[in-house]
C-alpha cells in the first residue's frame, strides 16, 4: 500500500504531519476520510533540513488520499498568512509547485509519485479576497496571474485555485 510505504520511508518519516498548517493559516481533511487512509507530507520541512547551499522554493504540504477504489489523489498546498496579493512573488510561488512536481514527485520520491493519480488538486491558500467582480479589481493581479499558471505533471495539465482559510480536502469515490 502507497501510504504505508511512505510512512515507512526514512527520508519522509520525519515530515509527515497530522495537518497541513502554517502561518496559522490550514487546510480542513474531510472528515468521511479515515486517518488512515491520508496522510500529510511537510515538503518545505523536508528541503529546509538537506542542507543544500540554495533551498529550492517548495510548498508547505503534500497531502496523500487513498480513493475507494484503489487509486490516490493529491493535494499540494501552499499556505500564506497574507491580506493582499502585494505580499507574494509570483515567481517563488510558481517555483514551489514546480519544485514539488519535477523535483519531489518526479525526481526525489518518483517510486511513490511518479504515477497517474485519480486527482490532483493545487491549492493557494491565503486570507487575499477571492471574489472577483466586474469593475473589481480586490483580487489582484497577483493573484490572477497566479491561479493562471499551468503546471505540467504527466502530460496532464494542472491549475492553481485560490481558496480562503480553511478550505476542504475533499475525499474521492473512484
Amino acid at each position: 500500500m502507497l501510504l504505508n510505504s511512505i510512512r515507512n520511508n526514512q527520508q519522509l518519516k520525519d515530515f509527515i504531519k497530522p495537518i497541513c498548517s502554517d502561518e496559522g493559516i490550514c487546510v480542513q481533511i474531510d472528515d468521511k476520510i479515515d486517518k488512515n487512509d491520508y496522510l500529510v507530507i511537510k515538503v518545505d520541512e523536508y528541503y529546509n533540513t538537506l542542507g543544500l547551499e540554495q533551498t529550492p522554493a517548495s510548498p508547505d504540504c503534500l497531502i496523500v488520499i487513498k480513493c475507494k477504489n484503489d487509486g490516490y489523489a493529491l493535494a499540494i498546498v501552499e499556505l500564506k498568512n497574507i491580506n493582499n496579493s502585494g505580499r507574494f512573488d509570483i515567481e517563488n510561488m510558481t517555483q514551489k509547485f514546480t519544485t514539488c512536481f519535477n523535483d519531489f514527485m518526479s525526481n526525489r520520491f518518483k517510486d511513490y509519485f511518479d504515477r497517474d493519480f485519480q486527482r490532483i488538486q493545487l491549492f493557494f491558500v491565503s486570507k487575499v479576497n477571492i471574489r472577483f467582480r466586474d469593475n473589481d479589481l480586490s483580487r489582484g493581479l497577483r493573484l490572477e496571474a497566479l491561479i493562471n499558471k499551468r503546471f505540467i505533471f504527466r502530460n496532464k495539465r494542472y491549475m492553481i485555485k485560490a481558496y480562503n482559510p480553511t478550505p476542504l480536502v475533499k475525499a474521492c469515490y473512484s
